[in-house]
This record gives C-alpha cells, sequence and structure tokens, in this order.
C-alpha cells in the first residue's frame, strides 16, 4: 500500500475532473434551495402562486435532488475507479 502525500491528496482533490464534480453537486444544492423556497412561498402565500409556481417549484426540487445525487455518485465513481487504476499500476 503506497503513502499518500498531502501534496498528492490536495493535487487530486482539486483536479479539473474533481472541481467539475463539486460544481454539479453545488449547482444541484442551488437548485433544491430554489425549488425549497419557491414551494415554502407558495405555501406561505396559500396557493396563490397557482399551478405553474407549483409545477416549476416541483420540477426545481426534482431537477435538483437528480443532480445533487448524480454529482455525488459521480465523485464516488471517479475516486474508486482511480483507486482501482492506481491499484492495478502498482500490482
Amino acid at each position: 500500500m503506497a503513502t499518500v502525500s498531502p501534496r498528492e491528496a490536495l493535487g487530486y482533490a482539486l483536479g479539473r475532473e474533481m472541481i467539475l464534480l463539486y460544481l454539479v453537486v453545488g449547482v444541484g444544492y442551488l437548485a433544491l434551495l430554489a425549488g425549497g423556497w419557491a414551494g415554502a412561498n407558495w405555501a406561505v402565500r396559500g396557493g396563490g402562486a397557482g399551478v405553474l409556481g407549483r409545477v416549476v417549484a416541483v420540477g426545481l426540487l426534482l431537477a435538483g435532488f437528480v443532480t445533487v445525487l448524480g454529482g455525488v455518485v459521480g465523485l464516488v465513481y471517479k475516486v474508486v475507479a482511480d483507486a482501482t487504476a492506481a491499484a492495478r499500476r502498482s500490482a
């Protein structure tokens, strides 16, 4: 088992692919917040936003959830795939 230095760990964590996956998770989180805010705003107003407001709120919530989930799964997959590739190279 190889030892990983802090510099190598930071280089990996801040690599281009990882940054893109972090951005995917961040955008999904913002969509979740926006959908939650729109849904809560609709509920506070007593349904004054109408059907379109509800559809937008639910759409943002679902899109945000799927995006966050996809980003987290992508992060885990990348780490596992890179670890497997590193183990094969060292064996």
